[in-house]
C-alpha cells in the first residue's frame, strides 16, 4: 500500500483529555489536554496551517505519536501561518495537533485543527496545509475506525498495518496541500459532507474565539459542544445536527475556498460518509460460509458445499485446502491456532492444527453450526435441530449438553464467560452460565441468526426477517433497533465496537457505529453470509453464491472483540 508518510493523516486527534490527564505541566485548551513539550529529534515536518484562505499565526504546532502523551516536537508557527517541527517517524501512527492562534480576527484560544501523518520513514518534508478540511478528513476518518472519542481524543490503531490503513483512507479523501482529492473520485456526498464540517469548523477558527454557533449546533443530544474537536466527533455521530451545522457553514463557503451546496441540504448527505475502501475478491471453494482470522492475519474459510476449509494469507493467496466432514459451516480458532469446524450434517466437530492437519473429529449434537471458544478454551457448539448446545474440552471431551431455544443459529461468549444463543424459530436469546445453567430467555426480532458481543458488554442480535439489528444490555434489556439490509446473517464487532452485518439479500454489508448509526454500506458478492475483522482493519465477508470471499481493505478497527466466537488469541 502506498503511503504518503507526512501527509497529516490523524489531524483530528486533538489528543484526548482521558490520554493525557495525568501529564503534569500541561496546558488545557478547550476540551483537548495539550502535553507539556517533551522535546524532540532531527529532521521534521515543515509546513502552513491555514483557517480557510488566510494563514493562522502565532499557533502551538505539536507532533504526537498516537497513544503517547509526550510530543515528539514542537514549534509555534510565523506570521505567515509557517512552521518546522522537529521529529523522526518509526512505526505507527503521528498526528500534528495545532492549538490557538490567529486566523486575522484576533488570538482564539478555541483553535483546534489535525492532520495524520504517516511512519517508518524519517521526516523532511515541506508544504503540508493544515486546516478546517484537513481536520474534517481526519475526524471522519478516525471516527469511522473507531478511533475518535467523545471527548473529542484518539486511539490508537491495533498495529502497524491498521496504521497504514488509516493513514491510506485519510489520504483518499485530502492532499498535502490541504485540498479534496480529486483522484479518488469522492463522489458528491462525500465531499459535500467534508466541505461543510470545514466551514462550520470555520465558523470558529476565523474569530477571536467567538465558537458558540459552532458548539450549540454541534450537540450531543442535548449538550453542546465545548471544543472544536468534540463539535467534529458530534458532528459525525449525531445525524439530527446536520440541518443546524449546514446552517452554521454555509454562510463561510465563499470566503473558506470549501465550496458546498448553494441553498439547501442534499438529500442523501450524512457526515459520516463511508471511506473510500478497496475491495479485492479471492476464490475459495464451493458455498463460502464463515471465515475466522488467525494470529498471522490469515482467513480459514469453511465451504459447505465442498467439504473443505480454505486458508488465505492477508493478502489473498491460497495457502492450503483441508478435507473435513460433511458439509462445514462454522469454524473458529483457538488460542493455540487450531482450527474448530462445525460439520453440519454429520453431528461432528473436527479439530485441526495451525498446518491443516485433523486432529481429531468429534461428536456432538444434531446439526452443528456455530462455534465460539471461551476464555479456558472450552468449546461451544450450538446444534440446530437437537436444540442444545454442546460443550467440548480444549482435547473434545463433552463437558456437558445444554438446552436452549428451537434451531439455535447463533452463539458468542461475554467477557465473564457466560454463553449467548440466538434461537431462529423461537425469536428470542438464550444466556447460560459458563457452567451451562439458564440465566435468562429474551425476546428479539424474528428469526434472530447473528450475536456477538462488544467491548462494552452488549449484545448484539440480527434478526433476518425485520432486516434490523437489536442492540441488548449485558441484563438482556433492548436498548435500541437500527435497519440493515435485507435478509442479515452472522455479524462481527470490531475493537471499537462498530458492529458489521452481511445481509444476504441484498449483496452488501451493512457498519453501524456502537450508538447504531449506519456509518457505511459496502457492496460484495452475491449472498454475502460471514464476517470477520483482522487486526489490520481488513473486514473479511464470504460471499455463499459467489464462491468468493471479499477483502475490503483498511476500513475497521480490528481485531474483532474476543470473547466472541474465535479466535481467543491477544
Amino acid at each position: 500500500m502506498k503511503r504518503r508518510p507526512f501527509i497529516f493523516l490523524l489531524g483530528i486527534l486533538a489528543i484526548t483529555s482521558l490520554l493525557f490527564s495525568s501529564c503534569k505541566g500541561s496546558s488545557s485548551a478547550a476540551g483537548v489536554t495539550t502535553p507539556s513539550n517533551g522535546g524532540g529529534t532531527v529532521s521534521g515536518i515543515s509546513g502552513t496551517v491555514m483557517g480557510g484562505l488566510s494563514p493562522i499565526k502565532n499557533a502551538n504546532v505539536q507532533l504526537f505519536q498516537a497513544g503517547n502523551s509526550s510530543p515528539i516536537g514542537s514549534a509555534v508557527t510565523t506570521s505567515n501561518g509557517t512552521f518546522s517541527v522537529p521529529g523522526n517517524l518509526s512505526s505507527g501512527l503521528y498526528y500534528i495537533l495545532v492549538t490557538n492562534g490567529n486566523a486575522g480576527s484576533g488570538t482564539n484560544s478555541q483553535i483546534q485543527l489535525i492532520t495524520l501523518v504517516g511512519s517508518g520513514t524519517s521526516v523532511s518534508s515541506s508544504n503540508i496545509t493544515i486546516n478546517e478540511l484537513t481536520t474534517a478528513a481526519a475526524g471522519t476518518t478516525l471516527f469511522n475506525f473507531g478511533l475518535m472519542t467523545a471527548t473529542g481524543g484518539i486511539n490508537a490503531p491495533a498495529n502497524n498495518a491498521g496504521a497504514s490503513n488509516v493513514i491510506a483512507r485519510y489520504n483518499a479523501l485530502v492532499t498535502a496541500s490541504g485540498s479534496l482529492n480529486g483522484s479518488s473520485s469522492l463522489g458528491t456526498t462525500t465531499t459535500n459532507a467534508l466541505n461543510t464540517l470545514a466551514n462550520a469548523l470555520a465558523s470558529c477558527v476565523e474569530t477571536s474565539g467567538s465558537c458558540s454557533s459552532l458548539y450549540n449546533a454541534a450537540t450531543n443530544g442535548s449538550t453542546s459542544a465545548t471544543s472544536m474537536m468534540i463539535a467534529t466527533y458530534n458532528t459525525l455521530n449525531t445525524s439530527s445536527n446536520k440541518t443546524n451545522i449546514y446552517n452554521v457553514a454555509f454562510p463561510l463557503a465563499a470566503s473558506t475556498g470549501f465550496s458546498m451546496p448553494s441553498s439547501t441540504i442534499p438529500g442523501g448527505f450524512t457526515f459520516n460518509n463511508a471511506l473510500p475502501a478497496t475491495t479485492n475478491t479471492f476464490t475459495v471453494g464451493s458455498g463460502p460460509t464463515v471465515v475466522a482470522i488467525d494470529s498471522f492475519g490469515n482467513a480459514w474459510v469453511t465451504n459447505i458445499s465442498s467439504n473443505n476449509v480454505i486458508e488465505l494469507s492477508s493478502s489473498g493467496a491460497t495457502l492450503g485446502t483441508f478435507s473435513v466432514s460433511n458439509s462445514p459451516v462454522y469454524d473458529a480458532i483457538d488460542s493455540s491456532g487450531n482450527v474448530w469446524v462445525a460439520n453440519n450434517s454429520s453431528t461432528t466437530v473436527t479439530k485441526l492444527s495451525s498446518s491443516g492437519t485433523t486432529l481429531g473429529t468429534f461428536t456432538v449434537g444434531t446439526a452443528p453450526r456455530p462455534i465460539a471458544i471461551d476464555a479456558s478454551g472450552n468449546v461451544w457448539v450450538a446444534n440446530n435441530t437437537s436444540n442444545n448446545v454442546t460443550e467440548l474440552s480444549s482435547s473434545g471431551a463433552t463437558l456437558g449438553t445444554f438446552s436452549v431455544g428451537t434451531f439455535p443459529y447463533g452463539l458468542a461468549i461475554d467477557g465473564s464467560g457466560n454463553v449467548w444463543v440466538a434461537n431462529v424459530n423461537s425469536a428470542n436469546v438464550t444466556e447460560l452460565s459458563s457452567s451451562g445453567t439458564t440465566l435468562g430467555t429474551f425476546t428479539v426480532g424474528s428469526h434472530p441468526r447473528g450475536i456477538g458481543i462488544d467491548p462494552s458488554g452488549n449484545v448484539w442480535v440480527d434478526n433476518s426477517n425485520d432486516n434490523n439489528v437489536m442492540k441488548l444490555s449485558s441484563s438482556g434489556t433492548i436498548s435500541g433497533t437500527f435497519s440493515v439490509g435485507s435478509g442479515p446473517q452472522y455479524l462481527a464487532i470490531d475493537t471499537s465496537g462498530n458492529v458489521w452485518v452481511p445481509n444476504f439479500s441484498t449483496n452488501n454489508m451493512t457498519e453501524l457505529s456502537s450508538s447504531g448509526i449506519t456509518l457505511g454500506t459496502f457492496s460484495v458478492g452475491t449472498h454475502p453470509f460471514g464476517v470477520a475483522i483482522d487486526a489490520s482493519g481488513n473486514a473479511w465477508v464470504t460471499n455463499f453464491n459467489s464462491n468468493t470471499v471479499s477483502q475490503i481493505s483498511g476500513i475497521a478497527n480490528g481485531p474483532q472483540f474476543f470473547p466472541y466466537s474465535g479466535p481467543q488469541f491477544p
